[in-house]
């Protein structure tokens, strides 16, 4: 997924926002400061801000409150990565080895906690005490996701409500975050504010439906592998579709491998390959093209102008990427 065209168009404020990140993390002496570079190090595409400052230009200018919410939600969003390694025993992020295989589970969960102490640091002004609600509810609904993910692994709940339901405070809720941030720091317009927040959360469904699709590309094009959802025991949108076409027999069946540890990864090929045997991974897609059409659906009621487009044209970089 190329987004250099996307961060050309706010090349200023992307550098400016990786200083003021870069400030935020310590770079003192020690293990703290060690965590620091190496995340610094690990950085992500920065989905997050880039559609913080899109969505503040389309909506008005971005400025000293911008740049700080978009610090604040991405710590917010690296403290979570940073814990739900711990949580998931995860050993590697993006081909990387995680925090806590390098340092362990206890300074992860701390250098995690410093994270989240930081952003309350950065609310200096009224507008961005304004902003606490979201700060709020990002951190609220995140691990929400996560512990309801567990619940319903658990129990193999199969519902298509609570596969949204985990989608929607987990991935849909930053990127709804992002949006929101943009437009309320740029403008004072509510009803720009809300078809922002309602962008970034549909794009996040349907970000996420693809991610949960590309899981199942076993020629590896994603970069990112194959088959983790099924060797994490997560249920997601297609499988759930799947579920839904199969006798009572083969569906207790399907549902016992999907619970069991340590499954080889011939036995994952074989589940997908019987997958894509099916419709199941097009009506997944389906999905992603109602969500992403959704979004683009609330960017009508933004200003008509260059930036506007950027984010539409965003959208379709983002549900039809490969990675």
């Amino acid at each position: 997924m190329d987004l250099t065209r996307f961060s050309q168009c706010v090349e200023r404020e992307f550098a400016l926002f990786e200083e003021r990140f870069r400030e935020c993390l310590p770079c003192f002496e020690g293990t703290m400061g060690q965590m620091s570079e190496y995340v610094l190090r690990q950085k992500g595409k920065r989905l997050r801000p880039l559609i913080s400052f899109l969505t503040a230009k389309a909506c008005g200018e971005v400025n000293g409150a911008t740049y700080r919410a978009a610090v604040v939600l991405e710590l917010l969003h690296t403290a979570s990565l940073v814990h739900d390694d711990v949580l998931d025993e995860s050993n590697l992020r993006r081909n990387a080895p995680t925090v806590n295989n390098i340092w362990g589970n206890r300074a992860a969960i701390l250098f995690g906690d410093y994270i989240y102490g930081r952003c309350l640091q950065l609310i200096e002004t009224k507008e961005d005490f304004e902003l606490l609600s979201i700060y709020s509810k990002v951190a609220r609904e995140l691990p929400q996701g996560e512990l309801l993910q567990k619940d319903l692994s658990e129990a193999q709940n199969h519902d298509i409500n609570s596969y949204f339901a985990v989608i929607d405070r987990k991935t849909a809720s930053m990127f709804g975050a992002a949006a929101y941030i943009g437009a309320k720091t740029a403008c004072q317009d509510a009803r720009y504010v809300e078809a922002a927040e309602q962008f970034g959360r549909l794009i996040g469904r349907a970000f996420q439906i693809r991610d949960d699709i590309l899981d199942f590309d076993t020629s590896c094009t994603s970069g990112k592998g194959f088959g983790n959802d099924i060797k994490e025991k997560k249920i997601t949108l297609p499988v759930i579709f799947w579920i839904d076409t199969l006798e009572q027999k083969e569906k207790e069946e399907l549902l016992a491998f999907i619970a069991k540890d340590n499954k080889s990864q011939q036995e994952i090929v074989s589940l997908i390959e019987r997958l894509k045997a099916t419709d199941c991974l097009n009506k997944a897609e389906q999905q992603v093209g109602k969500y992403s059409s959704l979004a683009k659906e609330q960017l009508k009621q933004l200003p008509d102008n260059e930036y506007r487009k950027q984010l539409e044209d965003l959208t379709d970089c983002l549900v039809e990427r490969d990675l």
